[in-house]
């Protein structure tokens, strides 16, 4: 039996050694395929992505696929035309909390690369007449600066630059050679924000477009002569002043026009927009006081109640519904003021708050008013005060009078800095 055994086990671990060599040279062999598979699968390289660039580059020069404008070697220009922009504010009219359009008196500045009239030298080198290699290219062909239709817009006439002589050096900056400036009187759209009214800052936009897809052109801002403004503008109403200038890109898909970029690809339109942003900030400390001084007041005569001795309630009753009412009245005036919108503003914030301290300051008041009680004892009338454990420093005036006032400050900053 014994030797039985001693035979199994050698059988056992002979089999153990077979299982574990091949599975290791099975793990050897995968491990061989898949080096030799990712061998076979070769990474991109700098030089691959060099080359497709230089394939999309001979594609758009090549005149058979988008933009379809052949170029020669010698031709300078190189695709996507980039324009740069500069605005300069003049004066804003009309901007009211109860208006949805505003007028801006404007200029902006075109900068680019490419001369006007550009000298096509392909046509040049086939033949063309000069008047057909000789284009008449301006800036407006490329993009638009949109404009809300109105019978009061004015637009003035496009004033070209371009870079001839040296004396005209002030005006280019970098290879810039073709400048294009125009003077704006219209009336633009405005959208407001007035999630922190009367402490909001509204963003004023101004929309360039560029009319062909943004792989041919492209806006920038301009990177030499910056966007500016008047400090002092003349109809700029008071209680507003232009804290600065911002700008952000968008870019609009239209998949009903689509174009053939190579010979294996084609796709939407996408047309690219620069939008400045003219950032105006309202003073709102001082239209805080405007409107909220009403309330404030309302609250503080609430607040009087708990100077008044206990005995004395309907003094005491009639300073609370003065507050109440006061608060009311003060909410309406601020709705007055504001349009209605549907978002929650700092202006709401601040009234619920004013009217929910008005409401607190009457239910400690009828706690209080609990706390005594008036019994008749051998023809006396004596005040017997009870206690309740869970309000207890709000049954005494003077605790209650200062609990009020912290709590009301402490809610108010909170909305403030929110």
């Amino acid at each position: 039996m014994k030797c039985f055994l001693k035979k199994m086990s050698k059988v056992f671990k002979t089999t153990a050694l077979i299982i574990l060599f091949s599975s290791l040279s099975c793990s050897s062999d995968s491990e061989k395929i898949n080096m030799i598979v990712s061998d076979s699968i070769k990474k991109p390289t700098i030089k691959d992505s060099l080359k497709n660039e230089t394939k999309l580059r001979e594609h758009k020069r090549g005149g058979e696929f988008y933009p379809e404008f052949p170029l020669s070697d010698n031709d300078s220009l190189e695709w996507p035309i980039t324009y740069e922009i500069a605005m300069e504010f003049q004066d804003i009219k009309n901007l009211d909390v109860k208006n949805e359009t505003f007028t801006s008196v404007h200029t902006y500045s075109s900068y680019r690369s490419i001369p006007n009239p550009y000298e096509w030298v392909l046509g040049k080198e086939e033949g063309y007449e000069k008047e057909d290699y000789m284009i008449d290219w301006a800036h407006s062909d490329d993009f638009q600066h949109n404009l809300k239709e109105s019978e009061l817009r004015f637009v003035g006439e496009p004033i070209p630059l371009e870079f001839n002589n040296p004396t005209d050096s002030i005006f280019f900056y970098d290879n810039m050679v073709s400048k294009e400036a125009r003077l704006i009187d219209s009336e633009f759209d405005l959208k407001w924000n007035l999630g922190n009214y009367p402490f909001d800052v509204q963003k004023l936009l101004f929309e360039f477009k560029t009319s062909s897809d943004s792989s041919v052109v492209q806006l920038k801002p301009s990177k030499n002569f910056k966007s500016t403004f008047l400090k002092n503008m003349k109809n700029l109403k008071e209680g507003y002043r232009i804290v600065g200038i911002t700008h952000r890109y968008e870019y609009q898909e239209i998949k009903t026009e689509l174009i053939q970029i190579s010979p294996d690809v084609k796709r939407p339109t996408v047309l690219q927009s620069l939008i400045f942003e003219l950032n105006v900030k309202r003073r709102g400390v001082v239209l805080f006081f405007k409107i909220f001084t009403g309330g404030i007041l309302s609250y503080f005569i609430s607040c009087l109640v708990f100077l008044v001795p206990l005995r004395e309630f309907e003094t005491r009753v009639t300073l609370a519904v003065g507050g109440i009412f006061g608060a009311i009245g003060s909410m309406a005036f601020v709705y007055e003021v504001l349009p209605v919108v549907n978002v929650f503003t700092k202006a709401d914030a601040i009234n619920n708050l004013i009217i929910l301290m008005v409401v607190f300051n009457i239910l400690i008041l009828l706690l209080q008013k609990g706390t005594y009680r008036r019994i008749n004892i051998e023809g006396k009338y004596i005040y017997e005060e009870r206690e309740f454990k869970l309000f207890k420093k709000l049954q005494d005036s003077q605790n209650a009078f200062f609990i009020s006032l912290l709590s009301f400050f402490i809610l108010l900053s909170i909305i403030l800095l929110w």
